[in-house]
This record gives C-alpha cells, sequence and structure tokens, in this order.
C-alpha cells in the first residue's frame, strides 16, 4: 500500500479515533427532562396531548416548570357565563393570560360533566383557535392555533370562544384550563404556568 495512502488514513482516522474515546461533558439543558420537554419545539400549533389540568390530566407545567404555578406577577383571567348557565344557551368565553414578561402564550381548555363526558359544545370563528388532535375523541379539548400564540395587546394575550350550553341538563359543567405565559425564546424554560377549575351550575 503507498505510503502516502497510510499517511493520509493516519490524518483521517487518529482524531476520529480521540473524539471517539472522549467524554461527554458538555450535557445538554434538555438531559434532565421529561420526554416531552426533550422534544418541546416552541410554541406548538398543536400541544402532543392533554394539558388542563382537570380529571388526572397534567399541565403546561409538566414541560415549563422553572416556576411555581400561578406566579402572582401575572394572572389567568377567564371570563364565562358566571356561577350559572341556561340550558342550549350560547355564552361568549373569553381568556385572558398577562404577565410582566409575556411575549407570547398558548392554552388548552374543556368542558365536562362530573362523570367526564363532553358537556356543551365550543365554537369559534378566525384562525386563533383550535381543537387539540390526537385526543379522546370525545372530549373537544379547544386550544390556541399557530396564529394565536400572538400577543393581543402590550403584556396580554386573549382568546375569545363560544361555549353552547348542554340542553336539558341537570348537572354541573366542570372547566379546566392551564395557560402558558411565554417569554418568547423558544424554549421550555422561564414561563409561567397558569391553571383554573370553574364550576358552573345548571338554572333551575
Amino acid at each position: 500500500m503507498p505510503r502516502f495512502f497510510l499517511q493520509f488514513l493516519a490524518a483521517i482516522g487518529l482524531p476520529l479515533m480521540i473524539g471517539l474515546s472522549l467524554p461527554d461533558n458538555k450535557a445538554s439543558k434538555t438531559d434532565n427532562l421529561s420526554p416531552l420537554s426533550a422534544n418541546y419545539d416552541g410554541y406548538p400549533e398543536h400541544l402532543p396531548g392533554a394539558f388542563t389540568g382537570g380529571f388526572g390530566e397534567e399541565t403546561c407545567h409538566s414541560c415549563h416548570f422553572d416556576y411555581d404555578i400561578n406566579n402572582e406577577r401575572g394572572s389567568l383571567t377567564v371570563q364565562g357565563p358566571g356561577e350559572k348557565y341556561t340550558p342550549g344557551k350560547s355564552y361568549e368565553f373569553t381568556v385572558i393570560v398577562e404577565s410582566e414578561r409575556i411575549g407570547n402564550g398558548g392554552f388548552q381548555m374543556t368542558a365536562r360533566f362530573e362523570d367526564g363526558s363532553q358537556a356543551g359544545e365550543f365554537d369559534w370563528t378566525g384562525d386563533r383557535l383550535s381543537f387539540t388532535p390526537s385526543v379522546d375523541e370525545n372530549i373537544q379539548y379547544i386550544q390556541h392555533s399557530e396564529a394565536g400564540t400572538n400577543l393581543t395587546a402590550e403584556r396580554q394575550i386573549s382568546w375569545s370562544f363560544e361555549w353552547i350550553a348542554p340542553n336539558n341538563s341537570p348537572e354541573p359543567v366542570i372547566f379546566n384550563i392551564a395557560a402558558n405565559a411565554g417569554n418568547d425564546d423558544f424554549s421550555a424554560f422561564g414561563d409561567w404556568i397558569y391553571v383554573q377549575e370553574i364550576i358552573v351550575k345548571p338554572k333551575r
């Protein structure tokens, strides 16, 4: 074998062998994350599952865990039907997330009876909302869309939609919502998570 060819192999192969033998001391920030956190990709158009915090579900805090839930330097406000609903009536909901450091955000919400079944229906117009795919098809998980992650005012993001109350129902409805006040750094870190559970009883 020609000498120059042996020299070429040594020049290429030796650094490669040394590099493979060295320990990796530069651990990624995602090394200690849950699988959901490690696969986090900015503010996705669709969440990868159910994160309302109700009925045994996790919240957005399972990925965005830097701070305690319901940080006092921000807020989640849910404007809806109040304490009671009229069966079959349509109500406007507005979800508002405010934070001194918010850059964008998202949310997920459900309306269920005490047995966990769907209660009424969600509806909306515009491009700021969607239903979460890849979850129980019998439950509507309303959430932000990709366009819906953009702020709607200074230090504020909001979404408005309709909830049509169930017909002839004598049961309370449980609304579970989790929301994210993101800092717009395209990571799961440095974000504030807010959760609420709202129980609305039928008018008798």
